[in-house]
């Protein structure tokens, strides 16, 4: 295992980034909104421009130079104001997961949130049967806001748990 590393993906990353997101609805199918035959079959402009940094991040986990884990933080489209950030898509390949790496991601995506001014709050969810999103969720300071039900895309019909972060208190103590 080389030096593992976390940065932000670019334009020019997205064959990269699209075979790993590929991946990550192949294996866990109900863990993400999207769905992966969406997904194939978005063209190459779709994949270039969400990693254009415009109002979002996504950031990369690599090994070396291999991709092994993905992650980001976008403007929630269901907030009108803009103000809020909303994290999605995070992917650790199975290999590397309970290394501590999702650390990276929280560290990342929390940071760009900081320093990105339009957002006053970040938001992020978890189905309820993903006790390890939950604990990470919890451990980095967000707060428990509220609960629904959802149908998964692999068909299950279970609750979709909710949390925030109150960017504008924690620009005031940094």
């Amino acid at each position: 295992m080389a030096e593992v590393r976390l940065r932000s993906l670019s334009p020019d990353d997205w064959t990269i980034f699209r075979a790993l997101r590929l991946r990550a609805l192949s294996l866990h199918p109900g863990f993400y909104s999207g769905r992966f035959e969406d997904a194939e079959a978005r063209p190459a402009e779709e994949w270039q421009e969400m990693l254009d940094g415009q109002g979002k991040r996504i950031f990369g986990l690599f090994d070396g130079e291999t991709l092994i884990g993905i992650t980001a933080v976008f403007t929630c489209r269901d907030d009108p104001s803009g103000r809020t950030g909303v994290f999605a898509m995070s992917f650790i390949e199975p290999d590397y997961r309970g290394k501590g790496y999702a650390y990276l991601y929280y560290k990342a995506r929390i940071d760009f949130g900081v320093s990105y001014t339009p957002w006053t709050r970040l938001s992020v969810s978890h189905r309820a049967d993903n006790e390890p999103s939950k604990r990470a969720i919890l451990r980095h300071g967000f707060v428990f806001t509220g609960q629904k039900k959802k149908d998964w895309p692999d068909g299950k019909r279970l609750d979709e748990l909710m949390y925030e972060l109150d960017l504008v208190r924690l620009r005031s103590i940094s």
